[in-house]
């Protein structure tokens, strides 16, 4: 006769048990809100505060609260993935990958996953995305241009050229005219600035932002009476050759006492040749750079540092991107994102 189990068989086996995932409604009852509350503030639907939706996902994390996205999908019949179109020919480049990354947890905040388009010949339509984000693309790159007409929900970072906004979900851009403006009326406050130089990539198109870096640059020394000198170089860091170029200047007698440099690499690179130093005045010359984020600002030397926040810029436009899908919302949405601009205490 089997002994009836005691307590020890019956611990043994319900702690073998696997335990049920927390529900929504158990969420609702662990932040003492209503089922539908919580599901709007998750999906960023209705008119939830943002004190809630804290509220929420904090408790979510607590409870180990995870939304059953295939469900989802199911019973609305929308993706629940988001695509990223970035150029293969920038991906080397400091700002995207942090960009890419701060999407990617910002969506996944809300149950969306990031999937990256690559430039090659991609059999998958837009359509099948919930969204598509488009980063620092050419209506001629054939993802893009395939894409336009087929009735897919794109967003971009920055302006396009030839690609009207009514093609568009969403655009959310910075203002460099004004960034630049500001940093570098701030220097010739200080101290007059007679001889500016630029260090940029070459720009991709007339909005690309390194061609409103230098047409924010160009028109400021315009407007003071100073001769802009501009320095192009390849995006591909394989390629970046400053000697020719510099020791071009150094013949032409240059010596500046202003230097913008559009990235922290470029800017790192740049300052390597032996020849940079021949170029300025090392006990007047100023220098603002082009940084992506905190730690590259405050690390760089520079009398002013133009910082575009990639982390940032990337949640901005994956919130924008939520509020179109979640939301059901059908017009076109425009916003600016404000960069920061960090100024030394030695200018």
């Amino acid at each position: 006769m089997n002994p009836r189990p005691g307590p020890f068989h019956s611990g043994w086996y319900c702690s073998r048990m696997k335990r049920p995932s927390p529900t929504l409604h158990d969420l609702a009852a662990h932040v003492g809100l209503s089922v539908t509350t919580v599901s709007d503030a998750l999906r960023r639907r209705g008119r939830v505060a943002e004190a809630t939706r804290a509220k929420v996902l904090e408790g979510a994390a607590e409870l180990g609260y995870s939304p059953n996205r295939p469900a989802q999908s199911l019973r609305s019949g929308s993706s629940l993935n988001v695509g990223i179109y970035i150029p293969r020919r920038v991906l080397g480049m400091e700002f995207y990958m942090a960009f890419a990354m701060s999407v990617a947890d910002e969506l996944g905040q809300y149950g969306y996953d990031l999937t990256i388009i690559s430039d090659a010949k991609d059999p998958r339509r837009w359509t099948q995305f919930a969204a598509v984000i488009v980063v620092d693309a050419c209506l001629s790159d054939g993802p893009l241009r395939e894409n336009l007409d087929n009735g897919s929900t794109v967003f971009t970072a920055g302006r396009i050229e030839g690609l009207p906004t009514s093609r568009l979900a969403g655009l959310i851009e910075i203002d460099y005219w004004k960034m630049l403006t500001e940093a570098l009326d701030g220097l010739e406050q200080q101290r007059a600035v007679t001889s500016p130089f630029l260090i940029a990539f070459e720009p991709l198109d007339k909005y690309s932002w390194s061609q409103m870096l230098i047409s924010s640059f160009v028109n400021w020394c315009t407007v003071r009476g100073l001769e802009p000198d501009v320095l192009t170089v390849s995006p591909d860091p394989n390629s970046w050759s400053f000697s020719e170029d510099f020791s071009r200047r150094i013949i032409d007698r240059k010596s500046y006492d202003l230097i913008v440099h559009g990235g922290t690499l470029l800017s790192m690179a740049a300052r390597s040749q032996k020849l940079y130093t021949e170029l300025i005045d090392l006990e007047s010359a100023r220098t603002a750079v082009l940084t992506t984020n905190e730690i590259e600002t405050r690390l760089i030397d520079c009398d002013v540092a133009l910082n575009i926040r990639a982390k940032e810029f990337g949640a901005a436009i994956a919130r924008l991107c939520l509020d179109r899908v979640l939301k059901g919302e059908s017009e076109f949405t425009h916003e600016w994102f404000v960069p920061e601009i960090f100024i030394s205490e030695r200018s």
